[in-house]
């Protein structure tokens, strides 16, 4: 394995609000001014344009010494194989034997510890038992690839934008965002935004665990989330509650026991007192569930939709980045005909035609269209309109698409020939 530093000068490139327990690296601010990401891109594609300056192949070998250095001071070994994950993924450019490098960072990662490190802010609470904590802690959370609509990223930049002009807010008398609710269908990004906005303030991510912290015990539950929620409060820091309707129902639900009950009353408690100096997201997958009492004390409500062909276009575009692809064509059709697809089954599509190229010494692209014709329903418009397209727009032959499709070549000649003869 071979690689170098570059000569440049090492300085800290940003910090947490004062406070923090954590010193956190924001990456992509320690470029020279001409270099650093132009904050007037559209909202929409906000996270992309910041992508280069995020990755460590543009931010260099240097950058990534001191992230592990910064996390590994503090003792927590999970942050650390976070910023290995990373560096597998975005290998910095000083590097010489790319591959060496990632087969001796992936042996670093499989070395077992004696025992776990702990948060530097303090110990993780956990069960009555004391055998699993109850929060899950990513002192460097990486929010890559978010790309939502206009509307819904515009709010997410506000928060941001909030906490760097806390002293002029508070002046104004105007306090900033302390709570947000993120509402939407399961995979269009709730938790990706979450470390979004954790990464964009320069804070530490704390997750709650559900699985552990609702207990069958009564009265339990209660103070599993009230300790989560005082130890998020030790230290400025962005907290999650992911599937906050499971623990934040109507208490008109005559199905529930009275323990879930108690436990919308802590939270009803817990939001009014949440300082502003962190910030607390929740997230759910069905609004309508909630206690009425409990949406009403978010100072900000945030839809995420299903993405539109433009952004499906940009999540396809962000898992492409680094690729061997080079058919835009490809990508342009495979965002045309994913309608009602979330960012999670692109990237689950994506994933399986990665996958299926390696062990088939084949393209991505090869295989993303194999995965997307192969999923239309047979004899369906949907299907005759998508061979058509593959075969004007790709130049693919009929023979090729039916081997590809998985039927006989004339079936694919007369699904083309009745798109042509509707047009």
């Amino acid at each position: 394995m071979e690689g170098r530093l570059t000569g440049e000068r090492l300085r800290p490139t940003g910090q947490p609000s004062h406070g923090a327990e954590l010193a956190v690296l924001r990456i992509g601010d320690d470029l020279p001014r001409d270099q650093r990401p132009d904050r007037r891109h559209p909202p929409m594609l906000a996270s992309m344009a910041t992508r280069g300056s995020r990755t460590y192949q543009s931010t260099g070998l240097t950058a990534a010494v001191v992230d592990l250095i910064r996390v590994g001071s503090t003792g927590h070994g999970a942050g650390v194989r976070q910023l290995a994950a990373r560096l597998l993924r975005d290998v910095p450019r000083e590097v010489a034997d790319a591959e060496g490098f990632r087969r001796a960072v992936h042996e670093a990662m499989s070395v077992r510890p004696s025992a776990g490190l702990r948060f530097a802010g303090g110990a993780i609470p956990t069960d009555t038992e004391g055998t699993h904590p109850l929060a899950d802690v990513e002192p460097l959370p990486d929010g890559e690839g978010l790309v939502l609509e206009p509307d819904a990223q515009t709010e997410l930049d506000e928060m941001v934008a909030e906490r760097r002009h806390a002293t002029e807010l508070a002046r104004a008398g105007a306090g900033m965002t302390r709570t947000v609710l993120l509402s939407g269908p399961p995979g269009v990004g709730k938790t990706l935004a979450a470390r979004w906005l954790a990464q964009s303030v320069g804070l530490p991510l704390v997750t709650l665990d559900l699985a552990s912290v609702v207990s069958s015990y009564l009265g339990t539950s209660g103070r599993n989330i009230r300790s989560v929620l005082d130890y998020a409060k030790t230290g400025e820091c962005v907290l999650l509650l992911d599937e906050f309707d499971a623990i934040a129902k109507r208490r008109d639900d005559d199905a529930d026991i009275g323990e879930l009950k108690r436990i919308v009353n802590v939270i009803l408690v817990e939001l009014d007192r949440w300082p502003d100096t962190s910030l607390l997201v929740a997230a759910t997958n069905h609004p309508q569930l909630l206690d009425p009492a409990v949406g009403r004390r978010f100072d900000r409500i945030v839809e995420l939709g299903l993405p539109g062909r433009e952004v499906r276009r940009a999540i396809l575009d962000h898992l492409a980045h680094g690729a061997s692809t080079s058919e835009p064509a490809v990508l342009d059709l495979v965002a045309d005909v994913t309608n009602g697809s979330t960012g999670s089954d692109l990237t689950r599509l994506w994933s399986g035609a990665l996958r299926r190229a390696v062990l088939h010494d084949t393209t991505v692209e090869e295989e993303l269209l194999t995965q997307v014709m192969r999923s239309q329903p047979e004899a369906s418009s949907e299907r005759d309109e998508l061979w058509a397209a593959v075969h004007l727009r790709l130049g693919w032959s009929h023979r090729r698409i039916a081997e590809r499709a998985g039927v006989s070549h004339p079936t694919v000649g007369a699904a083309i020939r009745r798109v042509e003869a509707r047009a």
